[in-house]
């Protein structure tokens, strides 16, 4: 890689900004989404029924939200929708370090909690629009280095948010996920990233064929955040309850998986591809459902610890792939790519908390690793089908 192409992704047009603007929106939800349950059942005291209810509520403001502002963006490309979701954001945050009332938070996480989570979609727009003029090799690398940004946020947040309680309890977490949403709101204005319209390129893509090619790759990514969620809630409480292990353990093996995640991810960035490999994202559901068969079959300590590898390569693949594949197939709607793959983790994440704990109930925790590997294997089948229909297309002949 030659001095200018290692470079060039800070000259690109807004890149630093829409970093910066990640990192620190990524870090708030982090520390906000860690303690969030408990912030609900121990200072609220919401039952478990209250409890999904938050969560719900939290979720389907988060994706319509998500949905509408990207819709917005991709309209006519402007600051506002992304400095809105930051703003709400850290209203709410703020307001979550004194509401102490059930029905109060409820309204909040309606209102502004959700919201707030959509400015992860718009930063990744605004950064595409400018990465485009870059030629696609750099666009790659950058929504590969903002992807890694988002999941070094979550390895930092959720260890920044274990200090502050310990030390200003809720209102430590809260106060500091509420700055760190301002802070990036103020970068927003101080730096303000350039808003560049994507011209649409029409391709010639029988209509039948794309649209389920796109709802393919949706569905697909959808059930990758269910097994992923699902999965973590088991691995958490088969590694405590059924090993007989510490929650020390459930914490190393999250640090592990985590920082495995980032040095694949850091290689998308070193090795750009132009185009979304579509063999490599199957190979990703592959190697995910492969984790969760080998934890279910082969229930050890050591085994588990092993799997995280595995886990992470799977993770950091779909992610950066995935991502890829639906701004491919979504030209000059990279706010619509973007929301897409955002609702897919927030759409993910709320059938996740219905289905576990259900699931669980009936046949065991234990077996929740081979539904999480069923639905993976389902996600890749989904996608060689959406790959049939639609073909990836071939680089020319120089």
């Amino acid at each position: 890689m030659s001095l200018s192409e290692r470079y060039g992704l800070i000259r690109a047009p807004g890149f630093t900004v829409a970093a910066a603007a990640m990192f620190l929106a990524v870090t708030a939800q982090a520390m906000a989404a860690s303690y969030m349950t408990l912030l609900a059942v121990e200072r609220a005291g919401m039952s478990p029924f209250e409890l999904g209810m938050f969560l719900t509520l939290s979720g389907i403001s988060g994706i319509s939200a998500t949905s509408l502002l990207a819709r917005i963006f991709d309209n006519r490309p402007r600051l506002w929708p992304l400095a809105l979701s930051l703003a709400v954001g850290t209203w709410g945050y703020g307001l979550c370090t004194i509401i102490v009332d059930r029905w109060m938070l409820m309204i909040v996480a309606f209102l502004l909690l959700g919201p707030a989570t959509a400015s992860f979609a718009l930063i990744y727009a605004i950064a595409k629009g400018g990465l485009d003029q870059c030629g696609s090799a750099l666009a790659a690398q950058g929504m590969a280095a903002l992807r890694m940004i988002a999941s070094l946020s979550w390895v930092i947040g959720p260890a920044l948010g274990a200090l502050l309680i310990h030390v200003w309890s809720y209102a430590g977490v809260y106060g500091a996920a509420s700055c760190c949403s301002l802070a990036g709101l103020v970068a927003l204005f101080v730096f303000r990233p350039p808003m560049i319209l994507v011209v649409t390129t029409k391709e010639k893509v029988p209509p039948v064929a794309f649209r389920w090619t796109m709802k393919a790759a949706a569905l697909a990514l959808t059930l990758f955040n269910i097994a992923m969620f699902m999965g973590s809630t088991a691995l958490s409480i088969v590694v405590v309850n059924d090993l007989g292990a510490s929650e020390r353990d459930v914490g190393l093996m999250f640090s592990l998986c985590a920082a495995v995640e980032v040095i694949v991810m850091a290689l998308f960035i070193v090795l750009p591809s132009k185009r979304a490999n579509r063999s490599l994202l199957v190979a990703g559901f592959a190697i995910f459902s492969l984790y969760f068969l080998s934890v279910a079959l082969i229930p050890l300590l050591q085994v588990l610890y092993g799997a995280q590898i595995l886990r992470a390569i799977g993770i950091g693949i779909i992610s950066i792939v995935g991502m890829l594949l639906l701004q491919e197939l979504s030209p000059g709607r990279a706010g619509a790519a973007s929301a897409l793959f955002a609702n897919a983790t927030n759409a993910g994440w709320l059938v996740a908390g219905i289905a576990t704990g259900t699931w669980a109930e009936i046949f065991g925790y234990r077996s929740v690793f081979g539904l999480c590997a069923a639905l993976s294997f389902f996600g890749g089948a989904l996608l060689i089908s959406g790959s049939f229909l639609h073909p990836e297309p071939k680089s020319p002949r120089p």
